[in-house]
């Protein structure tokens, strides 16, 4: 991604300087972040509890000369998840310096909240909201010793400005996006940046599933075929994540709505 100056000069974006912490590396939006950010230079950490997507994401970081280290996480851990991000903090001179945090899941699509389990509920709200929580917590401890940084989280169009098709994955998100809300309030003069996005329908394995379940749920072939047809890349979001974490970004506030 190359941005312009005031004189309309193209000007190539520089992430030399970061050091990102990136969950949910290993498919989608997170996988393709990593990428995008490695050609411009950043040193990267890949988080995921995937460890074959993080093997896959690692080979293609490699061709293209990335600086990069992979850490296998289960976010909903709070204790396992302080404990390898203050290892990851040592792999780069600097420390964690950027958060852009993807890890998270959708289930109980066109599923009725008296039809919902609650064990279905309990698990998209502890790994999509307290895994939110649990990585946040960890990385803000650093961050705020240093006095800077930047905080990208990931919520939605659901539950923020739009209905969903799960109400779990719509109460997680609308939460994270509260929580983005708090921490702008009580980060930001610590000098951390925060944001969160809230991307529309992209494709990955995450939405491949939701329309996957949707059709069982309803049968409806022909809106299950028109949706999957109408994704949108993760490549597209991974080029506006690269502009919001840099420093030509400093200037942006709040949320950042994709397509």
């Amino acid at each position: 991604m190359d941005i312009k100056d005031k004189d309309g000069i193209t000007m190539k974006l520089d992430l030399k300087n970061k050091n990102i912490l990136i969950t949910g590396a290993a498919t989608g939006m997170g996988r393709a972040s990593a990428i995008e950010v490695s050609k411009h230079g950043a040193n990267v950490i890949l988080a995921d509890i995937n460890s074959e997507g993080l093997k896959e994401v690692s080979e293609k970081l490699k061709t293209i000369g990335s600086n990069f280290r992979i850490v296998q996480m289960n976010v909903t851990s709070i204790d396992e998840t302080e404990k390898k991000i203050f290892e990851a903090e040592k792999y780069f001179d600097g420390g964690i310096n950027t958060l852009v945090h993807f890890a998270g899941a959708l289930e109980g699509s066109m599923v009725d909240i008296d039809e919902l389990e609650p064990e279905t509920w309990d698990r998209i709200i502890n790994l999509n909201l307290s895994g939110t929580y649990n990585v946040v917590r960890a990385v803000a401890k650093l961050m705020k010793k240093r006095k800077s940084g930047v905080i990208l989280l990931t919520s939605s169009g659901a539950g923020v400005h739009s209905p969903g098709s799960s109400p779990a994955y719509s109460a997680s998100k609308g939460g994270t996006h509260g929580l983005t809300f708090h921490l702008q309030n009580y980060l930001s003069k610590h000098g951390i940046r925060i944001h969160d996005i809230l991307p529309g329908s992209i494709r990955s394995p995450l939405k491949e599933g939701q329309l996957k379940e949707a059709l069982e749920n309803t049968g409806d072939q022909e809106h299950f075929e028109k949706s999957s047809e109408e994704l949108g890349e993760p490549d597209g979001v991974a080029k506006i994540v690269a502009f919001i974490i840099s420093d030509e970004a400093t200037y942006l506030k709040g949320s950042i709505i994709t397509r």
